[in-house]
């Protein structure tokens, strides 16, 4: 997996690949910028579609897997439950074992939350009117929904975060969901023909006359 050791963004101006200047925001490296944060899987998916990495700035080998795998055991029991739920004709079951599948993925990923979100007055809003302050906007005559960063504060014991969840596993989660899809897209040559209207992780919108192509 590759990405930056700390994230970052900076707006820069550069120049294009056209020469000409542009300004933009980019991830900031230790020792550089890029365009983009891949895993390996990425990598291969874009060397497959005729793509090229001209450089990898700076990346994360690991070696080995897990002695243990952390989520197996709990996604098996998810899938089974739900199987069994729809035998059962028990949508909400099932509904509810996919939810906890796809949180158990959303909480790998998941960043550190240090803005919080507040109801505010106009006279509380003046009052608190700082660095702090991150956007806001009106709701009524005298509403405004804000976004402020959390002050630092001292302690007592070590706040709750998500840093040291297997971010890496949720990653390669969602390239081998993409890698899956582009199966489907190479298989009626989506990426060099108009053929796909609109894509998500699990589906395509595209015409019936390709249908037999996916069916094969």
């Amino acid at each position: 997996m590759f990405f930056q050791p700390i994230p970052a963004k900076d707006k820069i101006s550069f120049t294009n690949r056209i020469g000409k200047k542009e300004t933009d925001t980019k991830i900031r490296f230790r020792n550089g910028f890029c365009c983009d944060v891949l895993t390996s899987v990425d990598i291969q998916e874009i060397v497959k579609a005729d793509g090229r990495i001209i450089k990898i700035l700076d990346g994360i080998v690991y070696e080995e897997n897990f002695k243990t795998p952390p989520y197996r055991d709990y996604i098996l029991i998810l899938r089974d439950l739900r199987n069994k739920y729809k035998r059962e004709g028990n949508i909400v079951g099932s509904n509810c074992m996919k939810l906890l599948g796809n949180s158990l993925y959303g909480k790998s990923n998941q960043k550190d939350i240090t803005t919080s979100r507040h109801l505010w007055s106009e006279a509380t809003l003046k009052a608190n009117f700082d660095s702090h302050l991150i956007n806001y906007e009106k709701v009524n005559d005298s509403q405004y929904i804000v976004e402020i960063n959390e002050e630092e504060k001292e302690f007592d014991c070590t706040p709750k975060s998500t840093r040291l969840s297997p971010s890496h596993l949720g990653s390669f989660v969602l390239s081998h969901s993409k890698k899956i899809m582009n199966n489907f897209i190479h298989v009626i040559d989506g990426f060099y023909k108009p053929e796909i209207y609109y894509t998500d992780t699990d589906s395509l919108y595209i015409s019936s006359s390709n249908w037999d192509k996916l069916n094969e």
